[in-house]
């Protein structure tokens, strides 16, 4: 199954409390989601940076 990553919103979950984060199966987070526990956490994809090119002196 996929792990989803969700956030504790006015509960304790696993020993997580208020704000903290945390990766769950994606049946517990849809669980969790729907009584109001959490919310899902939208991972952001970084962009990967290109190195730089060196300019070789030519002679």
């Amino acid at each position: 199954m996929a792990q989803v990553k969700i956030e504790v919103l006015d509960a304790v979950i696993d020993g997580k409390r208020k704000g903290e984060q945390l990766t769950v199966e994606s049946k517990d987070a849809a669980y969790l989601i729907g009584i109001g526990y959490a919310k899902e956490v939208v991972v952001k994809a970084t962009p990967k940076r290109k190195p730089k090119a060196t300019k070789k002196d030519e002679e």
